[in-house]
């Protein structure tokens, strides 16, 4: 794999007139290195053999990943705690900014800069060319491939922006963020899907957890469609909550 990461460190450096950089020496650094060059740079095309040799360098990484396979969760609806890039299912939800672009800080830990490192970079060429570049409004929906990630498909969508207290017009934007997700997964015969938390502050965490799962839990009770819904935590007290409400 390091013969992979030296090319493509190669290949990024010198497609965007880096300054001298010095390079790390280990394996675990050099590939945090190509990571946030890739995060930061300019969502253009590039060549198809270099696709190719990110795709693979990803493939091999997905198999040492310990994989949440969503067949072997039993309940409809459940909470898991950890990376969503690591769950295989039908489709994954994207919480996202408003085009979609994921966060461009490098190697930040976000869901969605994670989400379209281990996709690829794909995965940002289909997102800039199904938006044009323009903003998407809040409760929108689109659909992609998983490129090399363990689901199938990708559902994005822009996440509300959230403040220090739960508002009406806060509250209808994370029912309709959650219900048009999933009913563009029925619309496409997605039958398994996980489905993030949104992230908020602590006075509001548990009003929020509870309109997302009464959500969740009423649209699968009125649809036979969605056969399992895993709602995606990160921290320990958000898992809590989650799991106290279910």
């Amino acid at each position: 794999m390091e013969g992979i990461v030296n090319e493509l460190i190669k290949y990024f450096l010198q497609e965007s007139s880096h300054p001298i950089i010095d390079i790390p020496n280990n394996y675990v650094n050099k590939r945090e290195f190509l990571r946030g060059l890739i995060n930061v740079r300019e969502i253009n095309e590039v060549p198809k053999e270099i696709i190719e040799k990110e795709s693979e360098l990803l493939k091999l990484e997905l198999k040492e990943k310990n994989i949440l396979d969503i067949s072997n969760t039993k309940a409809r609806l459940s909470v898991y705690q950890g990376d969503i890039t690591n769950v295989r299912c039908d489709a994954i939800v994207n919480l996202s900014h408003s085009k979609l672009m994921g966060c461009m800080k490098p190697n930040h830990n976000c869901v969605s800069n994670k989400i379209h490192t281990y996709a690829g970079i794909s995965l940002k060429l289909k997102i800039k060319e199904i938006t044009k570049g323009k903003d998407i409004d809040v409760g929108k929906v689109i659909l992609t491939e998983g490129y090399n990630l363990p689901c199938k498909y990708i559902i994005h969508t822009p996440k509300p922006t959230v403040e220090d207290c739960l508002s009406k017009k806060l509250e209808n934007e994370i029912v309709d963020m959650y219900i048009n997700s999933l009913e563009l997964a029925k619309k496409n015969k997605i039958k398994t899907l996980c489905v993030p938390n949104l992230s908020v502050s602590s006075n509001i965490k548990e009003e929020v957890a509870r309109i997302t799962v009464n959500t969740i839990k009423k649209y699968l009770q009125d649809n036979n469609e969605i056969e399992k819904v895993l709602i995606n935590t990160y921290t320990l007290e958000d898992s809590n909550i989650y799991n106290d409400l279910l």
